[in-house]
């Protein structure tokens, strides 16, 4: 088997689904503010450092984005309050109904193409999905 040139295809299949307006909706989950809500809502708040470790972004593009979701309404920032030296931030309600609204807008989306694909390719595909996950996180 050639590899190389399984590879090759791969690389152009992901291009050509980035085309499609519903693999970059649910792309949208998975970088910028959409992220940071999400990663706020899984751990409850984190320090504006640990976003920028998390979502392997520069501190200053972390702080943009802050300052830009706070002005939106969606997070909150306050002194930690066993350390006044930290900021904690925060998800407010507006940041979680945004967040709960996108995704579930894109689970929708994708249970379409995963219905369309049936039973037997759609569990293939998570299964093989998934593999491929845990390969690529044991390179790291």
């Amino acid at each position: 088997m050639e590899y190389r040139q399984l590879a090759d295809e791969l690389l152009g299949l992901r291009a050509e689904q980035f085309k499609s307006g519903l693999w970059r909706q649910a792309a949208k989950l998975a970088r910028g503010e959409l992220l940071a809500l999400y990663y706020l809502q899984s751990c409850g708040g984190a320090y504006p450092g640990q976003l920028s470790d998390e979502l392997s972004v520069s501190t200053a593009r972390i702080a943009a984005m802050l300052r830009d979701m706070e002005e939106k309404g969606w997070i909150e920032r306050r002194d930690d309050a066993s350390d006044n030296r930290h900021t904690l931030v925060t998800l407010t309600g507006a940041g979680l109904q945004e967040i709960s609204r996108r995704r579930d807008q894109t689970v929708e989306a994708l249970s379409g193409v995963l219905r369309a694909l049936g039973p037997e390719d759609a569990s293939e595909l998570i299964r093989l999905l998934k593999r491929m996950n845990e390969i690529c996180n044991d390179r790291k």
